[in-house]
């Protein structure tokens, strides 16, 4: 009988606590970054380049003629993007995406590979 009293309380305890991390349940928060690649001798834009951020569904993107390109689905939190085009790369560049529905702009520098 005391066994199973305790184990009731111990079970109410456990249900009212609630969850202190929503993801450990599947809600996720998503952002958005946008991505701009440029030379980095002369800043000019590079289109076609590969973006690719480390997590998210949506983890890749080609840029536009004018070198940009979005990131949609991106979890909250830290992530690193980088890029790559033919005979260019971009090194990793951090984004905290801090805020749901938010646009994070990055700007990665293309160099010649070598």
């Amino acid at each position: 009988m005391r066994y199973t009293l305790l184990v009731a309380a111990l079970t109410a305890a456990l249900t009212l606590t609630g969850c202190p991390n929503p993801n450990a349940i599947g809600v996720q928060k998503y952002g958005t970054v946008t991505a701009t690649t440029v030379l980095a001798s002369n800043s000019q834009p590079v289109a076609n380049a590969l973006v690719v951020v480390n997590t998210g569904p949506s983890g890749q993107c080609y840029t536009q003629a004018n070198g940009t390109c979005t990131l949609t689905n991106v979890p909250v939190g830290p992530q690193v993007v980088s890029a790559s085009a033919t005979g260019l790369n971009g090194p990793p560049m951090p984004v905290n995406v801090t805020t749901e529905n938010q646009n994070y702009p990055v700007t990665i520098l293309m160099y010649p590979t070598t």
